[in-house]
């Protein structure tokens, strides 16, 4: 088996940077590296076999250190090492608990089998992880992690952090939701959903701007201000439709 290498750091890093410098991750850069995440999330999902079946991937371990920013700004989800797949690896759901304790969706938290629902469960839990700069559900034990994920009651983010506005709001929350009958049923809908905030009345970031911000951030003159990193103007043609 070979690996892409890729040169930059995972968002555990990433994370860390950010504690370190007191600086809170611009929240248009949360939208855009989730949305990048659901990109490769969608694409896993409906991998299909030379005859057209659906393999039936999940990733079951979607966490800040499977995630990677490149230095040129590409988001790489990694390590399919516990990712299950109809009739093509074996797992033992209903045994074990697959992935982090704190990243966990409520299926996974209690030992139910999971599908493609259960990574946006967990990447909802990233998510707002990027606009706090912490774990919500996090414990100081395995145990009340998983209680956390399966009964704490889900904050309004928004009150938390005041620049989290009314669209991104409604992601986070769907995206939290326990019943996955009531969350995003793919990744290909979070990611529209994010797009849509994005980019519906402006440029939004973009793997360039993604790569300034980082190499930015790794500086030895970074301070607990991020950068102005300025949109283009709309070009005429665009900016009638707005």
């Amino acid at each position: 088996m070979t690996m892409e290498f890729v040169s930059g750091v995972n968002l555990e890093q990433f994370l860390e940077r950010h504690a370190e410098l007191k600086r809170p991750l611009p929240v248009d850069l949360a939208a855009f590296i989730v949305s990048r995440v659901c990109r490769g999330l969608a694409y896993a999902h409906t991998k299909r076999d030379t005859e057209g079946r659906l393999l039936g991937i999940v990733h079951r371990d979607v966490n800040p250190k499977n995630v990677m920013i490149a230095h040129e700004g590409d988001v790489k989800l990694t390590d399919f090492g516990i990712a299950k797949a109809l009739d093509l690896m074996y797992n033992e759901e209903g045994k074990v608990i697959p992935g982090k304790d704190e990243y966990l969706s409520p299926e996974g938290a209690s030992y139910a089998v999971t599908d493609a629902r259960s990574d946006l469960f967990s990447l909802g839990v990233l998510l707002s992880e990027l606009l706090l700069g912490k774990n919500i559900f996090r414990a100081p034990n395995r145990l009340d992690s998983r209680r956390n994920i399966l009964s704490m009651p889900v904050p309004q983010f928004s009150s938390l952090r005041p620049d989290i506005d009314t669209g991104l709001e409604k992601i986070v929350q769907r995206a939290l939701q326990r019943d996955r009958a009531l969350r995003y049923q793919s990744a290909a809908e979070m990611m529209t959903d994010l797009e849509l905030y994005l980019y519906s009345d402006r440029y939004g970031p973009t793997n360039e701007k993604l790569g300034v911000y980082l190499r930015e951030l790794y500086s030895p003159t970074a301070t607990n201000r991020a950068p102005e990193l300025s949109h283009p103007p709309l070009p005429p043609s665009l900016e009638r439709l707005r």
